[in-house]
């Protein structure tokens, strides 16, 4: 990593170690939110419906930050380790949310209020417990970087 890369990331989000940025899981915190907003408005399951994937670089060129054309030009320029780690996480994530959202629509239409509630919070309580797997990525921690972690939080 070139110092130039040191210099230009100061003030930002992104991270030294790893040139990598936290802010990426906004895209997953609006997810956690909504599905914490379930239990008391079911009818925002829509708009869990409506959520879909970006990439690490959609969601910065998306995101309005100052710093996200330096994000992108340099996500490739991460550690291949974390790189790869970030990436299948963020794949379990996804599939995570789908895999939960069609659970909920089913409970819903069904009218299985508490098992409804029940997969609400836990989505929320799981999908948060990857995001923080998530920052740890972000911040070079290899705790975080084996699948035994990664599986653990399942």
């Amino acid at each position: 990593m070139a110092i130039d890369y040191q210099e230009r990331i100061l003030g930002t989000n992104i991270d030294p170690r790893s040139l990598l940025s936290t802010d990426y899981f906004n895209h997953f915190n609006e997810v956690i939110m909504l599905f914490g907003m379930l239990p008391d408005m079911p009818d925002m399951l829509d708009d869990i419906d409506q959520w879909s994937l970006q990439s690490y670089g959609e969601h910065f060129a998306a995101s309005g930050l100052a710093f996200a054309p330096l994000a992108i030009e340099l996500y490739p320029l991460a550690p291949e380790k974390l790189r790869a780690s970030l990436e299948k996480l963020i794949e379990q994530m996804a599939m995570m949310i789908i895999e939960t959202r069609t659970a909920l629509r089913q409970a819903y239409e069904a009218g299985e209020t508490a098992k409804f509630l029940e997969l609400a919070t836990l989505g929320s309580m799981q999908l948060q417990s990857m995001v923080d797997a998530g920052g740890a990525i972000v911040h070079g921690h290899d705790a975080m970087l084996d699948q035994d972690g990664i599986n653990k939080l399942f």
